[in-house]
C-alpha cells in the first residue's frame, strides 16, 4: 500500500518544498518571476538531498509496475505461441 502512493507522496513533498522556499524568498523581499525561478532552482537542489528516500521509493514502485507488466506481456505471448 505504501508503494501505491509513493509518487503522490514525493510530488506532495516536492511541492511543499517549493512553496516553503518561495515563502522564504518572499519574506526576504524577493518577488515576481526572479523569485519563482530562484525558488525552483533552490528547491530542486535541496530535494536531491532531502527527498532521496522518497525518490527511491517512487523508483522501486515504478520498477515493480514495469516488471509486473512485462511478466503479463510475456505470459500472453507464450500463451499465444501454444
Amino acid at each position: 500500500m505504501q508503494q501505491r502512493f509513493a509518487l503522490l507522496r514525493f510530488l506532495t513533498l516536492r511541492t511543499l518544498l517549493l512553496v516553503a522556499v518561495a515563502v522564504v524568498l518572499w519574506a526576504v523581499g524577493l518577488r515576481g518571476a526572479p523569485a519563482l525561478l530562484l525558488a525552483l532552482l533552490i528547491s530542486s537542489v535541496v530535494s536531491v538531498f532531502v527527498l532521496s528516500s522518497s525518490r527511491d521509493a517512487v523508483s522501486a514502485s515504478l520498477e515493480g509496475r514495469v516488471s509486473r507488466m512485462r511478466h503479463r506481456i510475456d505470459e500472453a505471448a507464450s500463451s499465444e505461441d501454444e
